[in-house]
């Protein structure tokens, strides 16, 4: 009984720590990755669209609040090892 039990304690709690590792990984790469669309997607709307200057304004606003969000993304959830 012992052993079935320390099987599965090994099989499980080792493969869940890898999963959970990698998932995290995986949300990190992704908030990255929605970031970098963002920023690219307003990037594009002021080149295509410039004939307001508030416009441009508010767009430019929005850019620096992603590239700054990006960062604190960076610092405080990059990666540690």
């Amino acid at each position: 009984m012992q052993h079935i039990l320390w099987l599965i304690h090994t099989v499980f709690v080792n493969n869940l720590s890898f999963f959970l590792k990698y998932f995290y990984f995986l949300i990190e790469s992704l908030n990255n990755f929605f970031l970098y669309i963002g920023i690219t997607a307003i990037v594009r709307l002021l080149i295509i669209d410039h004939e307001s200057s508030y416009d441009n304004l508010i767009w430019s606003v929005a850019i620096f609040v992603l590239v700054c969000s990006l960062v604190l993304v960076e610092k405080f959830i990059g990666h540690n090892e």
